[in-house]
């Protein structure tokens, strides 16, 4: 599923979705907007990302974030797959290196979608 599929699929079902390609915001705006994100209850951010980049194996994947360290500057990814891979801090910049990516499905470059009631 592209960020633009997934995007469109949660505003079918009734939230506010709105899909960021990395290439249209830098690092600093996604950093601001998913941190901002996660403080607000029914609010989430769901990363498409290239897993190799971040040490991971095979290629894109979604998964939602579910804090983020500002001390540390990192996100905690909850990995769908749970039975492969656990839950993990990232640091943002490779985070972002990560959703910087190509999807070959859209030829597009990844990114994250912001999801509210």
């Amino acid at each position: 599923m592209t960020l633009d599929q997934l995007s469109a699929l949660l505003k079918a079902h009734g939230v506010t979705s709105v899909a960021y390609h990395a290439d249209e915001i830098g690092i600093d705006g996604f950093r601001s907007m998913a941190a901002a994100n996660l403080v607000q209850p029914g609010d989430y951010v769901l990363v498409n990302y290239l897993r190799s980049a971040i040490g991971q194996e095979t290629g894109g994947h979604i998964s939602p974030l579910a804090a983020y360290h500002a001390g540390e500057d990192r996100f905690l990814i909850l990995d769908v797959t749970r039975y492969m891979y656990a839950p993990v801090w990232v640091r943002t910049e490779d985070l972002w290196r990560a959703m910087s990516t190509v999807d070959s499905s859209s030829g597009k470059i990844r990114g994250f979608v912001s999801v509210k009631k």
